[in-house]
């Protein structure tokens, strides 16, 4: 079965600071998802990694997917209040 691992599990980041949620996978796969979920509301869909060594650029973030496709990584870079929310990571199994 596919596992996926993300980390740190939690932080807390003042605003202006960078901060980077990295993502591990326990197979290779086709493709990471990253999401956010707000307070309140409903989980979206901000990148999704297909090709190895991708990089997607998004609201200050930067997602990069590893030439193994083992893991993704989400960069944010001098965060804002609007970045704040639950941040999930998702894998695709090939």
């Amino acid at each position: 079965s596919q596992e996926v691992q993300q980390s740190p599990q939690s932080l807390n980041i003042r605003e202006g600071e960078d901060f980077i949620i990295n993502c591990n996978a326990s197979k290779t796969l086709y493709a990471f998802h990253w999401y956010r979920q707000k307070h309140g509301e409903g989980l979206i869909s901000l990148m999704v990694l297909q090709k190895s060594g991708e990089e997607i650029h998004y609201e200050k973030m930067t997602a990069k997917l590893d030439e193994k496709k083992q893991q993704s990584s989400l960069h944010i870079t001098a965060s804002q209040p609007s970045h704040s929310g639950i941040y999930l990571c998702g894998a695709e199994a090939q």
